[in-house]
């Protein structure tokens, strides 16, 4: 593996290369994320294949791990002590270019790109405050991109010209009366002795603009002095770095928004668990100024007379956001608070205000009942909450409900926008829906199918998502922009095959029957949209998604017509390979980290297990299963139709032991359920977890693409399975 060079007009030396084991080939990323390092033999590049989808430099292990910073700031400045827009860093003894270990190498210098808050408080305690930061605001103007690249930004052309960052301050009523701002707006001269904060809350917005175009869609970022996402990374990590993390500077308004600006930032490029760990930052800061408090008492204050907040919309905003997460990575809430939906705080809201709010506490009581073991008052209360639903549905005219046409001609970008909004917030209404009633969709039901209304719901919530799915992503094909839908989609797909899958036993009674061929087709729609989405943005969800649900697909509905069960199956020393007989005549695998295996397979049914004759049918099974200790090898990456490997970038466990803990919940009787878990809310026994490699807990999307939804999704569909609700 080669290292680029370093220019000699740099004072860095040349690397020392170090001695390492023999046979040790993977640079220092992929084994600090515990990854396999491999090259792409199709592509020519020094950088192995993660290193180059993470945008990150791939450094030989031969060579010192602190040589990535000495690239970084290769990065930063110029031969000649610039910036690489082109300006002058200030000089400041701390910001010399010959200063560049980071404040965790073992070296005692100093990195320009990452150093300790201490360093930029001032040698002496008499200056005033606001000169308290000066050399930190210095060092953030000197990375900021030059005036000419700033410019190129802004004039890209498109819908992406609306600036989305006010909807995190600002509420609708006033967004409708005033207009959104647009790019233009981000061209304002800051100024080198503004407060750190202002300075990174303009990185962030920055970048958050950047996240919405793409080299490929909008020509004018082309030119840019730095590729694109190289600029939108740096702007980020920076202002995350000194600004939102540091707790010298919280307090004021703007602090607390760019914390909320950075969970958007991290969520939409698909890291959801670094989003909610940003997202709990703000909701602790906001509470420590007071925003959760009902007697409007807070403490605060703010930098810029000119921003524009709303202390109870940006509680709100913290608060649905962290329940959006919760309910995707199948985490508890983070505070408990229903107030948003009084009477007094929704009387003068617009009506798309109304339902946000609405839904929020709808989050908070799906999640309450997640959160309690699974009992027989669980369907009454999901019955309750559907009420609530409905009436928040209610609230609002019957055409708005009509999903709205996308127009990337329209002149209209303001207009534009809000369609997009309410196209969004359609999606995250039956999105609410389908969480509330999958623990039901494949329940163990009774004669009188009581269970039937939570399948239906689910289908009919699944078919209006992924229409809006593919409706927004025809018009919209950035992979960063509204990246959460990307999960909903889904969640939605897979669960609309499910009920296809269990609804298919009926035969002439299938409800369902008539409408598999159109749901097939919009969820073959939704594939290619995603592949379409991967190869312009190289995005590591949309393919994982595209392959899963190709798969899936691949299921033949008309081989099998037993029931979709889980069932305890005992256990696997490793999986079946390639020619294990025609016992499956096709099933699917998908490793999901710190959960297990999961397998869709359609099987003969033993006479014993049904007591029904040995001529019974073929009957479909979903089968969990739990990683145990590492024992018998298996591939990293993989995921199987009809026992013919199909590769998938899941960072998994070289070598896994599956044993399988199941119960069955499909629509059969409860008797034959006997061989379910005795505990209704089947609790999962995962591997210990960082064994064999699994990825960090807060692995970013590049290295985890799905972040454990598909996770919580399985464990909603196997939340009550073997209980009589």
């Amino acid at each position: 593996m080669s290292v680029p060079n370093v220019a000699p007009s740099h004072a860095y030396g040349q690397p020392k290369r170090r001695k390492v084991r023999k046979g040790t080939h993977s640079c220092w990323e992929c084994k600090r994320r515990k990854m396999k390092c491999r090259f792409d033999p199709r592509i020519a590049s020094t950088s192995c294949d993660g290193c180059r989808r993470r945008g990150s430099p791939c450094i030989s292990q031969e060579f010192p791990e602190d040589l990535e910073n000495v690239l970084l700031s290769i990065g930063t400045t110029s031969g000649d002590g610039t910036s690489f827009d082109g300006r002058t860093r200030p000089a400041t003894p701390s910001a010399r270019a010959d200063r560049i270990v980071t404040p965790v190498s073992t070296v005692t210098e100093t990195s320009p790109y990452h150093k300790s808050p201490e360093q930029y408080l001032p040698t002496t305690r008499n200056d005033t405050s606001q000169r308290k930061y000066e050399r930190l605001s210095q060092f953030l103007h000197g990375l900021l991109p030059s005036r000419a690249d700033t410019e190129s930004i802004c004039k890209s052309s498109g819908h992406s010209s609306i600036l989305s960052h006010e909807l995190l301050t600002t509420p609708y009523t006033t967004l409708y009366q005033n207009g959104l701002q647009t790019a233009k707006s981000l061209l304002v001269a800051l100024q080198p002795n503004m407060h750190p904060v202002l300075i990174a809350r303009h990185m962030l917005q920055l970048a958050l603009f950047l996240q919405n175009l793409s080299p490929d869609l909008h020509k004018e970022i082309k030119g840019l002095s730095k590729p694109p996402r190289v600029i939108m990374e740096r702007l980020a990590d920076v202002a995350n770095y000194h600004v939102t993390t540091n707790e010298a500077l919280i307090g004021s308004i703007e602090s607390l928004e760019c914390i909320m600006l950075e969970s958007l930032y991290q969520v939409n490029i698909g890291n959801l668990r670094r989003s909610w760990v940003a997202g709990r930052r703000a909701m602790s800061l906001a509470q420590l100024m007071g925003f959760h408090r009902p007697d409007n008492q807070t403490l605060y204050q703010t930098l810029d007379p000119e921003t524009k907040y709303d202390t109870r919309i940006m509680w709100l905003r913290i608060i649905t956001l962290d329940r959006q997460l919760c309910l995707l990575l199948g985490l508890p809430e983070g505070c408990i608070d229903h107030s948003m939906a009084s009477e007094t705080h929704i009387a003068n809201d617009c009506p798309m205000g109304r339902l946000e709010q609405l839904h929020c506490v709808a989050m908070s009581r799906i999640l309450e009942r997640n959160a309690a073991k699974p009992s027989g008052r669980d369907l009454a209360a999901t019955r309750a909450i559907d009420l609530e639903l409905q009436k928040a549905a209610g609230s609002l005219p019957s055409k708005w409900w009509l999903a709205p046409k996308l127009d990337s001609a329209s002149a209209d970008l303001q207009a534009v926008f809000w369609d997009m909004r309410r196209l969004v917030l359609q999606i995250c209404h039956y999105n609410l829906l389908n969480q509330l009633h999958l623990p039901y969709m494949l329940r163990p039901s009774s004669t009188e199918n009581k269970n039937e209304y939570s399948r239906i719901t689910c289908v009919t919530a699944s078919r209006e998502v992924l229409s809006r799915y593919n409706s927004l992503r025809s018009f919209n094909r950035i992979a960063s922009s509204c990246r959460t839908v990307d999960f909903l989609a889904l969640m939605a797909a897979m669960a609309l095959l499910l009920a296809h899958l269990d609804g298919h036993c009926d035969g002439a009674e299938n409800l369902l029957a008539n409408q598999y061929l159109s749901d097939r087709g919009m969820i073959e729609q939704m594939q290619e949209h995603m592949s379409e989405i991967n190869r312009l943005n190289s995005d590591e969800l949309s393919a994982q998604s595209a392959d899963l649900l190709k798969v899936l697909l691949a299921i033949d509905l008309e081989k099998g017509h037993g029931r979709v069960s889980v069932r305890e199956a005992g256990s696997e020393g490793i999986l079946p390979q390639d020619g294990m007989g025609s016992e499956e005549e096709s099933t699917v695998r998908v490793h999901i980290p710190y959960f297990g295996i999961i397998r869709i397979a359609r099987e003969k049914q033993q006479a014993a297990m049904t007591g029904t004759s040995s001529s019974s049918s073929s009957e479909a099974q979903l089968r969990l299963s739990s990683l145990t200790h590492l024992s018998a090898p298996l591939s990293t990456d993989y995921l199987s139709t009809n026992n013919t490997p199909n590769p998938l970038s899941f960072p998994f466990a070289d070598t896994a032991a599956p044993l399988e803990f199941t119960a069955p919940f499909a629509h059969q009787q409860q008797q034959q359920c006997h061989t379910a878990l005795s505990d209704p809310g089947l609790s999962l026994m995962p591997s210990p977890l960082m064994q064999g490699g699994h990825p960090g807990l807060a692995a970013g999307g590049g290295d985890w693409a799905f972040q454990g939804v598909d996770m919580a999704f399985f464990e909603s569909v196997m939340r009550n399975v073997g209980g009589d609700v």
